[in-house]
C-alpha cells in the first residue's frame, strides 16, 4: 500500500509521475494552495466538475484559505455527497482518475476524495442481434459496466444479491463484477470462481472474452464451458437456479457459469410460452443442430460408402442427379461447404443495409450456376442448404460453431469408412464432450451421470410448477416454488406495493 503524499506539491509530482503528466491531465489549486482539484479533462464530465465540485468549493471558501477543521467541514458539505469515496490508498486513487472520477486534496492530509464525474460514450439498449426471440424482452447489455449491473439489479431485486468488484489486467485495469445470489448459490462454486478470476495476471482485458478463455476448466476444448449471452433476462434466470455470472466492463456479452449442453439450447422463451409450446421448440432447435452436424456426413456415407442400405429407386434418383459432375462427391460436398461458410462469414462485415440481399442474391445466382456448370449436383445443394439453415437453429452461437467444426470431421470419417466411421466418430465426440467439466459441472450433465428427474428439463421443458431447483449446480435453497397451504400465514411475498 502506498500512501498519499500530505503536500500539496508533491501530491501532484506523484501523481504526474505515475500517469506519465498527459496532456488532459488538469490540475486546480484553491484558497491559496490548500485544496487541489485533479481530473483527465478527457473523460471527464465538464458540467458534472462545475456543478458538483468546483461551484460549491468557490461559493464557500471564495479567496480564503482553510481556517480550522470546522471550515473545512463546510467545504467538504458543500461539495455534493453524489459518489463520493475516501481513499487512502495512492493506486486507488490513480485508477479513480483513470476511470475519470475527479479527485480532492487538501494540504496536509494523507487522505484524498474521489467524485464520479466521469464522461461516458454510451449506446442505449437495443433489440437483440442474436439471440433474439417472439416473446419476452427485447433489450440487450451494453458495454457500460454500471448500466448492466442496473440492469442485473432491476430484474434480481433480492437483499441477498451479492456484487463483488475487482480489476483485472495490468495495464488496462478492467472492472469485473462477480453476482449471484448468497443463499442460493453453492459456496464452493463462488470461492472457485474467485480462485480462478484472482489468479489472471494478463496485461490487458478488452473483452469477456479474454476472462471466459483465462478461466475455463479445459483450454483446449472444442466445447464452450462458458456461456456469455446478451440478454438481461437469461442472466437474472441464471442467478435464481443458483449459478454464478461475471460482467466485465466495455462487454455487451455477460458471462454465464457453470454451464452444461443443455443451457446451451435453452432460451429464455420457453418458459414464456406453456409447457408443450416451450418443449417443441426447444426439440426444434436440438433436432436442427444434429441435422446441422450429421446430414453432410451421413449424405457421404450412403451415397458414397454405402448405396446399399438405401433403397434401390431411392439411391437410383439420387445417383441420377450427380451425372454430369467432375469432382468426386467428397471434394463436392467439401467445396460447398467451405463456400458457404466463407458467404456466412462475409455477411457479418459487409453493412447491415446490403448484406442480406447480397448474400440471397449471390447463393442463388453461384447455386444455379454451379449445378449448370456441372461443379456440384442438386442433392448435394439440398444437402447444403438445409444444413446451414439448421445450423442457425440453437440459440448459443458458441456451440454452433462447435458443431460447424466437428461436422467436417464426421464428412471425413464417413468418406473413409462409412456408416461405421461416422458412429465411431460420434462416439469419439460423445465421449469427449462427457469428459469436459465446467466448474466441478459435468458438461452432459444430468446425462451423465444420469440425474433423472431433471432429465424433464432436456429435451422437453419442465414444468413451472416444479418446485425443486435443478440439482445440476448444487443449490443451497433446493426450493424454488411453495404452494401456500389454506390457513398457512402469509410469508409477505406477493404483498401489494400499497400495503
Amino acid at each position: 500500500m502506498k500512501f498519499i503524499p500530505p503536500g500539496s506539491q508533491e501530491f501532484i509530482a506523484a501523481v504526474r509521475s505515475s500517469i506519465g503528466a498527459p496532456l488532459d491531465l488538469v490540475f486546480e489549486t484553491l484558497s491559496e494552495g490548500h485544496i487541489t482539484v485533479a481530473y483527465l479533462s478527457s473523460i471527464t464530465d465538464a458540467n458534472q466538475l462545475q456543478d458538483n465540485i468546483l461551484g460549491p468549493l468557490g461559493t464557500i471558501i471564495g479567496e480564503q484559505p482553510l481556517r480550522n477543521n470546522r471550515h473545512l467541514e463546510m467545504i467538504l458539505q458543500a461539495v455534493r455527497e453524489r459518489g463520493r469515496t475516501v481513499r487512502t490508498n495512492f493506486e486507488d486513487i490513480i485508477d479513480d482518475l483513470m476511470a475519470g472520477r475527479t479527485l480532492i486534496h487538501i494540504l496536509g492530509h494523507t487522505e484524498a476524495y474521489s467524485f464520479e464525474t466521469s464522461k461516458r460514450a454510451k449506446r442505449l439498449p437495443t433489440d437483440a442481434n442474436v439471440e433474439r426471440t417472439v416473446r419476452g424482452v427485447r433489450i440487450t447489455f451494453v458495454e457500460d459496466f454500471d448500466d448492466n449491473i442496473s440492469m442485473i439489479r432491476s430484474w434480481v431485486q433480492d437483499p441477498s444479491l451479492r456484487i463483488e468488484g475487482m480489476r483485472i489486467g495490468r495495464r488496462s485495469r478492467t472492472r469485473v463484477a462477480v453476482m449471484y445470489l448468497e443463499d442460493v448459490a453453492d459456496p464452493g462454486l463462488v470461492e472457485e470462481v474467485r480462485r480462478r478470476l484472482g489468479r489472471i495476471d494478463i496485461d490487458s482485458v478488452l473483452d469477456s472474452g479474454y476472462i471466459e478463455q483465462l478461466i475455463t476448466d479445459n483450454r483446449w476444448s472444442i466445447f464452450p464451458l462458458t456461456q456469455a449471452t446478451e440478454r438481461p433476462d437469461k442472466v437474472a434466470a441464471a442467478i435464481f437456479e443458483g449459478r454464478v455470472v461475471i460482467d466485465v466492463s466495455g462487454s455487451q456479452n455477460v458471462i454465464i457459469v457453470p454451464v452444461t449442453i443443455n443451457d446451451l439450447y435453452q432460451s429464455p422463451e420457453d418458459y414464456y410460452w406453456g409447457f408443450w409450446f416451450g418443449s417443441f421448440l426447444r426439440f426444434l432447435r436440438i433436432l436442427g443442430n444434429n441435422i446441422a452436424v450429421a446430414l453432410p456426413g451421413l449424405y457421404i456415407a450412403l451415397l458414397g460408402v454405402n448405396p446399399e442400405v438405401l433403397p434401390v429407386q431411392f439411391a437410383l434418383t439420387i445417383s441420377g442427379s450427380r451425372m454430369g459432375v467432375a469432382l468426386p462427391l467428397v471434394i463436392e460436398l467439401l467445396l460447398i461447404e467451405i463456400t458457404l461458410e466463407i458467404f456466412r462469414e462475409a455477411s457479418l462485415r459487409l453493412p447491415q443495409t446490403v448484406s442480406q440481399t447480397l448474400g440471397v442474391t449471390t447463393g442463388i445466382v453461384l447455386g444455379i450456376a454451379a449445378v449448370g456448370a456441372g461443379i456440384v449436383s442438386n442433392a448435394t445443394l439440398v444437402v447444403t442448404v438445409i444444413t446451414a439453415i439448421a445450423s442457425y437453429s440453437g440459440p448459443d452461437y458458441g456451440i454452433s460453431l462447435t458443431w460447424r467444426i466437428l461436422k467436417y470431421f464426421l464428412i471425413f470419417a464417413a468418406a473413409s469408412f462409412g456408416l461405421i466411421g461416422l458412429v465411431a466418430a460420434g462416439l469419439a465426440i460423445l465421449c469427449f464432450a462427457a469428459a469436459q467439466n465446467s466448474f466441478g459441472v459435468g458438461f452432459l450433465s444430468p446425462w451423465t451421470p444420469i440425474r433423472g428427474v431433471e432429465l424433464l428439463d432436456t429435451i422437453l421443458r419442465r414444468p413451472l410448477w416444479f418446485p425443486r431447483r435443478a440439482g445440476t449446480y448444487h443449490p443451497t435453497d433446493k426450493i424454488r416454488l411453495g404452494w401456500q397451504k389454506k390457513g398457512a400465514p402469509d410469508p409477505g411475498h406477493g404483498k401489494r406495493e400499497d400495503e
